[in-house]
């Protein structure tokens, strides 16, 4: 007789873990866009799916990951996936498993995917179920078939990117918008939320906020304005925007009509009204490098309009303005040199001007004499007709250059097309030709243009330095600040020694003018042909006729 029934006692048994009570479930559910978020209960419906999975099977979900919109093509991007995991490996107590409705849910990242099922389930024996299918990581067939389903989502999104990306790039070279539009335009095309704005093609439509950006645009490039006045001019029209919506919309070429997409390795012009010329967008990102905040103080008082001017003479640093209550007096002082101080209006009691009227009277050394004005306007024609010469010569130059560039690029796309050149190549290539491009476009903005109604315009400004005093003074205090900056860039120096002001660099006009009309005061036997062929015959840089 057999004893095999004896040995039967040292079989270990096996127990089935999907028997095994009061096991507790993680529930992980999300879409892709924001758009299927909203428009649909995707979402809801998981949860729901993943709630009647764990009744039915008797297990009990204790947490829940996701419930939001989380692009699957990459996976620690994720916050909520990210979260999932990062708890799954940090708690002592970690859940049987997790469940997904369907594994395009969980990753769509394949091989990546299928690396971390694996380490959750060997490492940390926390398996993955697949509520839509049942299929778990528990057995083997049912591991290997959440591989394939965590494939077949990445061949899936694969599919779906040779059919879409194209299709964006096509789009995109065709001067067609993707995704939302920056403020100032209403979207006009077929996925829109609001229904007055569907059109089967796509329009974008500068609407009331891109008006009042437009005008914000203009005081940007005329660097008359700080960021802290344009915001409170806008805001002052009904638009609220903080400094750092303002500092990105300066940046973004998306305002003069461009695309800059990461699917394209190039630039592209839009279909759409710009709100600002190509030329202007390149003219403010100039300031920008000079100023990379763009945002200046805005403590502005009209009783101290020399704020932001007046500089100390011995270190060189800003006077600062301030206001003295129990006098009720408003000063200039400097905060690094001791005594340096000054009323900014003249007293009763003052022995000395104050700064205010002591600046109106430094504005009268520029004013100049009625009977100077036909010899000096004969003089500047000289020097204006003499300088456009050059400024044709230098921009022909400059296009030459810049076509030659062009050119160079053009092959080099058709090559690269051809397969003629590899990929690191054609970047390293693409790279320099485009910087050398863009710094020849910064050069050619800065030279100035031709004036085709000169005599007009030199009539005008000789009637502005006859009244400039009057004018300064008369204005309010952005007039005011315009002026100064205008006309004196770099400040002026306060002399407390001698009480004068000394300025280092003056407007380019005004310091022709001034010269011109000293020049023949001090030489009155001078006749007008004589001081036309004694002039210099190149006017100093920067020269353009003042605009106050």
């Amino acid at each position: 007789m057999s004893n095999i029934k004896y040995f039967q006692k040292f079989v270990v048994k096996k127990e089935d873990e999907m028997l095994k009570p009061n096991l507790f479930l993680w529930s992980y559910t999300r879409v892709s866009s924001k758009d299927q978020y909203d428009k649909n209960s995707s979402v809801e419906r998981q949860k729901e799916a993943n709630q009647a999975y764990a009744l039915e099977n008797s297990y009990e979900i204790t947490e829940e990951f996701g419930g939001t919109y989380e692009s699957g093509k990459s996976d620690f991007t994720r916050k909520e996936f990210s979260r999932l995991i990062e708890k799954v490996r940090s708690s002592r107590k970690r859940p049987f498993g997790i469940l997904v409705y369907k594994m395009s849910r969980f990753s769509r990242t394949g091989g990546n995917a299928i690396g971390l099922v694996n380490t959750l389930v060997e490492d940390l024996g926390v398996h993955l179920i697949e509520v839509c299918s049942g299929q778990t990581t528990i057995t083997e067939r049912g591991k290997i078939n959440i591989y394939e389903s965590l494939f077949h989502a990445h061949k899936e999104n694969l599919e779906k990117k040779e059919i879409v990306i194209p299709s964006m790039v096509a789009a995109i070279k065709a001067g067609t918008w993707i995704g939302p539009c920056p403020t100032g335009y209403d979207q006009y095309g077929r996925k829109v939320k609001n229904e007055k704005f569907f059109s089967f093609k796509q329009r974008l439509v500068i609407n009331n906020d891109g008006a009042l950006l437009k005008e914000a645009w203009q005081w940007k490039i005329s660097d008359m304005y700080s960021d802290a006045q344009i915001i409170s001019k806008l805001e002052a029209r009904g638009l609220k925007v903080s400094k750092q919506k303002l500092s990105q919309m300066w940046r973004n070429p998306f305002y003069c009509g461009i695309i800059i997409n990461r699917l394209i390795d190039e630039p592209v012009k839009g279909n759409w009204e710009p709100l600002v010329s190509e030329e202007d967008f390149i003219k403010v990102q100039t300031l920008l490098e000079k100023n990379t905040s763009g945002f200046q103080h805005n403590s502005e008082e009209e009783a101290r309009p020399l704020s932001r001017l007046l500089k100390c003479n011995v270190c060189g640093c800003f006077m600062v303005g301030y206001k003295v209550k129990q006098k009720n007096l408003h000063y200039y002082r400097c905060l690094k040199c001791n005594g340096v101080s000054v009323n900014a209006a003249t007293t009763k009691r003052a022995k000395r001007k104050g700064a205010n009227e002591l600046f109106f009277d430094y504005l009268k050394k520029y004013v100049l004499p009625e009977s100077l004005v036909p010899l000096v306007k004969m003089q500047l024609i000289k020097f204006f007709n003499f300088y456009n010469e050059g400024v044709s010569v230098n921009e022909q130059a400059l296009k030459s250059q810049l076509d030659a560039l062009e050119k160079k690029l053009k092959t080099l796309k058709i090559r690269n097309g051809l397969g003629e050149i590899d990929r690191e190549t054609f970047d390293l290539t693409f790279n320099h030709l485009s910087n050398q491009i863009s710094n020849i476009a910064k050069e050619m903005n800065t030279l100035t243009p031709k004036i085709s109604n000169l005599e007009k315009l030199l009539s005008l400004a000789m009637e502005k330095l006859q009244k400039l005093p009057e004018i300064w003074g008369s204005g309010a205090l952005e007039t005011k600040r315009r002026i100064q900056k205008k006309l004196f860039p770099d400040g002026v120096y306060y002399d407390v020694k001698n009480h004068e002001y000394l300025t280092k660099r003056a407007n380019g006009f005004l310091c022709l003018t001034s010269c011109i009309s000293k020049g023949y005061a001090e030489n009155k036997n001078w006749t007008s042909q004589e001081l036309l062929e004694k002039s210099s015959e190149a006017p100093p840089a920067g020269l353009e006729p003042a605009t106050l």
